[in-house]
């Protein structure tokens, strides 16, 4: 069966106030956006070019444009100061970060350089992990997580939310965001720093972050 193109127009466009996702592409430049459609006009048909045009009003509750693909980065989980250089020329706040600590390490804290927001484990007997674990941090759901496996997946892991500290700017209501702030030395550029310190490290601890860029 085949459906007329203001049919398919209709189905995906008529629902209001759902997300859909809005791609936008000038070259080599790739950005999206989860949106909602506010209002749509009636399509204007050119059956046998297969065409139609019409107007679109959407909002995007989130605010900003991301990156279309997701990356990751891996730093030291011992140090103070590091460039994120995946989220290079990201001009807003990246709320939605993975962060992934690899242990060994005692007493783990990241923070964000821009705006000094941070999360912990500091708490009690819970504060460290081992050479075969790994502490994993959603910023997005406020959840933390250890697992044993080479993982992203929180619900794999043993639940540590209970245990991390927030503390910060904003930290009454939301976990780590990774900040822009002006690049050293290139008021034309923007770079997120990142310091994660960690009493007990080795050289196989590591800090990695899996992020999309975002845009003002």
């Amino acid at each position: 069966m085949q459906w007329a193109p203001d049919v398919l127009l209709a189905a995906l466009l008529g629902v209001r106030h759902r997300l859909m996702s809005l791609r936008y592409q000038a070259g080599s430049i790739v950005r999206v956006a989860d949106v909602t459609v506010i209002a749509a006009s009636e399509p204007e048909l050119w059956v046998g070019a297969a065409r139609a045009r019409l107007t679109v009003v959407v909002e995007v509750p989130a605010v900003y444009w991301r990156d279309e693909t997701v990356t990751t980065w891996e730093g030291s989980a011992n140090a103070n100061g590091q460039t994120i250089t995946t989220l290079a020329g990201s001009t807003a706040p990246i709320t939605d970060s993975l962060i992934r600590v690899t242990g060994q390490a005692t007493s783990i804290t990241i923070r964000d350089v821009a705006k000094q927001g941070a999360v912990g484990l500091l708490t009690g007997g819970s504060n460290s992990i081992t050479a075969s674990e790994r502490l994993l941090i959603d910023a997005a759901a406020m959840r933390a997580a250890v697992v044993t496996t080479d993982t992203w997946d929180l619900a794999t892991g043993t639940d540590r939310t209970g245990v991390i500290s927030v503390f910060g700017p904003g930290s009454a209501s939301r976990w780590i965001h990774l900040t822009p702030a002006v690049a050293v030395g290139d008021p034309f550029s923007r770079a997120v720093l990142i310091n994660c310190t960690a009493s007990g490290t080795t050289a196989a601890s590591r800090l990695e972050v899996r992020a999309r860029r975002a845009y003002l």
